[in-house]
């Protein structure tokens, strides 16, 4: 397969040491092997893996296009972070655990005496611990409006620091405090204390409309940067040999302060300061669609993953097998296992990428033309504007991509120019026609995305698009059926939106047991479902 890549950019100026074996950490390479091949007879849409023991990367896969430069869209380890910049608020005195949020933002305080007062009791460690009481709405939309004020105004599930509830914007207060505290972002105060002591580039992170970062979500790290900060934390806080993270506040941070009610062999009974604890062993920094930094602290052992899957349970019971087979006994490399293994890691993929089945009686046609859609009142009111970006990834952002519209083509020999319109954005990729992705950069809702993108023939007049933005979570594929001057376009997503509402909807309804509530439920599935991905008609035209 011809693997075209995109320009690296340095993100990471310190690497983390690599063993010439696994065997060197006593890990046998003949395991590593028949763990990815375990995941992926799983069908698990990993994207990066990388296994670290006693401080040293014993093995690590980056399925094409990914590598371990490339920025991955974190979600929820992007929490993780935000705890470690109060850590050291806290340190620094700009903060302390009782803080509450009226003493930081008393304009934002209820005019109800009784609402006030409840407020009032809201902390730093009601937040971290995602015992605040609050539980803003998951369809708020993020491009409107103050995210304080949405927080503020939120109804109630329970008393503060009573019960556990996993709420996105209690993180984003955290960020709010952090900023309004110290004068400056969350991005510029971890900048000399976190990013630089690891050799990580100031990376990029969603933010609200006055450029506090969204704290519970929007962080974007490559795998290397997210290993060395889940082996920071593995080590107490410490990287190459000095305390960088105060010490006491890793530890804090990584045993149980609220119970989860989670339970089964790779749940999470408890939460600290925004990390998972499974036992006094293990806990991870994890973000949905398998972005996950796991500790095993008696093993000495860590597993860092990104990926683009709903759920990733299956995985962890296998790295928690896979961690049962290390040993602290003196190893000795198989030099033909040590071939295979860097062979079959080094020849993974993530797609295989089409190929033209039919020769194309159309493209004379469409070259050059343009394509107009009609515009998907609907879908857009609903918050799924068609976007080339997965829904999960646009729709916490201030600046939602979406609105495509006015396509092109122009074909050469084997590659195409795809141009479209999103919103305020004229957008341009290449896309290989010969089997083989291209690689293209756009800005999209004000973030950088490096899209690798091909395109094939499915029958005469049927020409599908693939477009992956590596920085995201999967891919689309567009299939443009031309009849004449008319154009059908639809749409497929990966992960399948199927999966992703119906977990949606599984989680919002679980505890409704009513068949009036599984019928809500159904409508609501059925709904999200045609909506997240409408079939467009419009047709072609001359350009002007």
């Amino acid at each position: 397969m011809k693997l075209v890549k995109a320009p690296t950019v340095i993100h990471d100026t310190i690497r983390l040491d690599r063993a010439a074996s696994p065997e060197e950490v006593g890990i046998r390479t003949s395991a590593v092997t028949a763990f990815v091949q375990k995941i992926e007879e799983l069908s698990y849409r990993y994207h990066s893996l990388m296994i670290i023991r006693h401080g040293v990367v014993a093995a690590e896969v980056h399925r094409y296009p990914f590598s371990v430069d490339t920025p991955h869209i974190m979600y929820s380890v992007s929490k993780s972070v935000t705890s470690c910049a109060v850590g050291f608020a806290v340190e620094e005195g700009f903060l302390d655990l009782d803080t509450r949020i009226s003493d930081v933002f008393p304009e934002y305080l209820p005019k109800d005496a009784e609402e006030c007062e409840k407020f009032s009791r809201i902390t730093v460690k009601h937040l971290l611990t995602m015992t605040s009481g609050k539980a803003p709405s998951v369809l708020a939309d993020k491009t409107k409006g103050d995210w304080i004020r949405q927080f503020v105004d939120a109804k109630w599930y329970g008393e503060p620091g009573v019960d556990f509830r996993y709420i996105n914007e209690n993180i984003f207060m955290l960020c709010a405090m952090v900023q309004r505290r110290t004068g400056m972002s969350v991005i510029d105060f971890l900048t000399p204390r976190l990013f630089e002591p690891l050799g990580i580039e100031p990376p990029y992170w969603e933010t609200d409309e006055w450029g506090v970062e969204s704290g519970g979500w929007g962080l974007f790290l490559t795998p290397e940067s997210f290993a060395k900060f889940t082996l920071t934390y593995h080590n107490r806080g410490v990287f190459n040999g000095k305390q960088v993270i105060p010490r006491h506040w890793v530890e804090e941070s990584t045993k149980t302060q609220a119970e989860t009610g989670e339970t089964g062999p790779v749940g999470s009974p408890g939460y600290g300061y925004c990390f998972w604890i499974n036992s006094d062993n293990i806990y991870r920094a994890a973000g949905v669609f398998g972005q996950i930094g796991v500790s095993l602290q008696k093993e000495d052992l860590c597993l860092v993953a990104t990926g683009g899957q709903v759920h990733y349970e299956e995985v962890l019971a296998a790295f928690y097998d896979f961690a049962e087979t290390v040993t602290d006994e003196p190893l000795c490399a198989d030099e033909s296992e040590l071939l295979y293994m860097k062979e079959y890691l080094s020849s993974r993929v993530i797609d295989n990428i089409p190929v033209s089945t039919d020769e194309e009686t159309v493209k004379d046609l469409i070259d050059d033309k343009v394509i107009l859609f009609r515009n998907p009142i609907i879908a857009n009111m609903a918050g799924f504007s068609p976007s080339v970006l997965n829904t999960a990834s646009v729709y916490m952002t201030k600046d939602r991509a979406g609105g495509m519209n006015r396509f092109s083509f122009r074909f050469f020999d084997d590659f195409a120019l795809f141009q479209w319109t999103e919103g305020d954005e004229i957008c341009c990729v290449r896309l290989g026609l010969d089997g083989a992705y291209r690689a293209s950069k756009v800005t999209l809702a004000g973030t950088s995305y490096t899209i690798y993108g091909a395109a094939a023939w499915t029958d005469p007049n049927t020409l599908e698009v693939w477009i992956r933005p590596v920085e995201s979570i999967g891919k689309k594929i567009f299939t443009f059926s031309f009849k004449g001057k008319r154009v059908t376009l639809s749409t497929y997503s990966e992960p399948e939106i199927d999966a992703m509402i119906t977990d949606t909807v599984d989680s919002f309804f679980a505890k409704i047991k009513s068949d009036k509530g599984k019928n809500v439920a159904n409508k609501l599935y059925r709904y999200m479902r045609d909506f997240a991905q409408p079939v467009m008609h419009g047709e072609l035209i001359e350009k002007r």
